[in-house]
């Protein structure tokens, strides 16, 4: 099964740096590097984690084929959408690779309907449904039976699917048959941005029969100054600092309880990939299991000396003195010493 490169990820927090990885391992012959476009397929919303959910750990007659309709939706959305290429990442198989991939995990399905498809759908539909309950119910005083001219204009599929080590087995094969018609040009690896979260990886591995996971975190001064004083990113609260270090604090605090392999799951501050350089390039390389002679083209994408820009921010806005010294004093464990 795993035959093909092998796959390695970056991810972070959001603006913690985590493409400062993708851009060093484009230096180096043998990794083919995909930049910093996000496949984050696997993680959001109605993407492969959700139908994991719906499908194992919340199985039933009903949300299991809610979760695989939405996750057939998602995939439709993203295969023709010109925002998110991933058919041009896969060679134009994205969509054909997943419906294959769902055909041998769906169990059974049939043309049907249930309340949550009332729910989502448009106003005019939600009139046709409900006018045809009420002649049923009001006129012709029937006690049982469904909307049948509604169901026959609706066209819905259901589904359902009852599978735990299956789901996993087959998953794996999915996505190693992406991975494997990737435009990867036959290099020995593999970077994809962002393809799991920095959170919970235990439970997302079980999605590859091999991956390497380099999570990147920025120092909370550094990220916060960028944001309220360049980037202005609504995502990222720091229009009232107390919100904010909240908001970094318990974003990180799966990282008391979270178990990670460590022959798997690398953790670096941003700041090291600048400040100690050459340490952690031959730590990353050492990691991903690829000998850093192959790091022929250094600097050439990630060059620490323009990053060094990016950090340490406080000294360029000396205005935001007591903003940074509260961030220091309440998230002093996360603060680099630079």
């Amino acid at each position: 099964m795993s035959n093909g490169p092998k796959v390695i990820t970056c991810t972070g927090y959001g603006g913690t740096g985590s493409s400062v990885v993708s851009d060093l391992l484009a230096e180096f012959d043998t990794i083919c590097s995909f930049g910093n476009f996000e496949f984050r397929f696997i993680q959001d919303p109605h993407g492969l984690r959700d139908l994991d959910y719906g499908i194992v750990e919340n199985n039933n007659r009903l949300s299991t084929s809610y979760h695989i309709n939405n996750f057939k939706k998602y995939v439709n959305y993203l295969s023709k959408s010109k925002v998110y290429p991933y058919e041009k990442f896969f060679n134009g198989n994205f969509k054909k690779i997943t419906d294959e991939y769902l055909s041998n995990i769906i169990d059974v399905s049939w043309d049907g309907f249930w309340h949550q498809d009332i729910i989502d759908e448009s106003p005019l539909k939600k009139l046709a449904y409900y006018s045809e309950r009420f002649y049923q119910k009001k006129i012709l005083r029937m006690k049982e039976g469904g909307a049948e001219l509604y169901g026959s204009l609706s066209k819905k599929k259901m589904y359902y699917s009852y599978s735990s080590d299956k789901f996993y087995l087959e998953t794996k094969k999915y996505i190693r048959s992406l991975i494997n018609t990737s435009n990867y040009y036959d290099n020995e690896y593999v970077v994809f941005d962002q393809i799991i979260p920095p959170n919970d990886t235990e439970h997302y591995l079980r999605y590859f029969d091999d991956i390497r996971v380099i999570i990147v975190d920025r120092d909370p001064r550094d990220l916060y100054l960028i944001n309220k004083c360049q980037w202005n990113e609504k995502w990222i609260p720091t229009e009232d600092v107390d919100t904010y270090i909240k908001w970094f604090k318990v974003l990180r605090e799966h990282q008391k309880y979270d178990n990670e392999n460590p022959k798997k799951v690398l953790r670096l501050p941003f700041e090291d990939f600048i400040y100690d350089y050459d340490k952690t390039v031959e730590l990353v390389a050492d990691f991903i299991g690829v000998n850093n002679s192959f790091h022929t083209k250094p600097k050439t994408i990630f060059n620490p000396d323009v990053s060094i820009k990016n950090t340490n921010l406080k000294l360029i806005y000396p205005e935001m003195k007591s903003d940074i010294e509260k961030i220091e004093s309440e998230l002093s464990e996360f603060c680099y010493k630079f």
